[in-house]
């Protein structure tokens, strides 16, 4: 298989998940072009684009079924179950917009635009990650089985951007709503 272009990424389609920079999480894959993506991406050690379908009801999802913003992540993790099922730990780096896609391959590719975090902040910015970072720690405290480790993410996080991304991750919220927020 010919090596993927440097300014592409291979993307994952996945159905009700939003993966967020920071993140680290599992990804069950059963589809064929999804399998043959992961398995690109794991082989030649590249970045994957995990990106949300509009409609989960879609199989064999094309460009129009994809939403536009999903976020690069490195798979830190391939496995294939006793079962046969395809599984891939991903950890979310970057946001990614989709520019155009390619042809000719097995699975979904396309041109992107890395999407950085802006590197200004003020003291409105620092002052509203502080008072995020309170109620989200308040928050966390009340609920029962929150591990320790999560409320010590939440107080250790320095960057403005960085926080409002863990805690999106954290809360209890629709994939559309979470797509909104990565958006954003």
């Amino acid at each position: 298989m010919n090596a993927t272009p440097a300014d592409t990424l291979i993307l994952l389609p996945v159905r009700d998940l939003v993966l967020f920079p920071g993140m680290v999480v599992p990804i069950v894959i059963g589809r064929p072009g999804s399998i043959a993506a992961a398995q690109e991406a794991a082989r030649s050690e590249a970045p994957i684009g995990v990106i949300l379908q509009r409609s989960t009801g879609v199989d064999d999802p094309r460009s129009e079924d994809l939403h536009r913003v999903g976020t690069v992540a490195n798979i830190l993790r391939y496995l294939t179950a006793p079962d046969g099922s395809h599984h891939v730990v991903c950890q979310g780096v970057q946001r990614f917009r989709v520019l155009d896609y390619l042809e000719g391959k097995p699975f979904l590719i396309a041109h992107t635009e890395r999407i950085s975090d802006p590197e200004t902040t003020s003291t409105a910015i620092e002052a509203r990650a502080h008072q995020l970072r309170e109620r989200a720690e308040e928050a966390l405290r009340l609920l029962p089985q929150v591990q320790a480790e999560v409320i010590r993410a939440v107080e250790t996080v320095t960057a403005p951007g960085m926080l409002a991304d863990l805690i999106a991750g954290l809360m209890d919220l629709q994939p559309a709503e979470r797509q909104t927020i990565l958006e954003t």
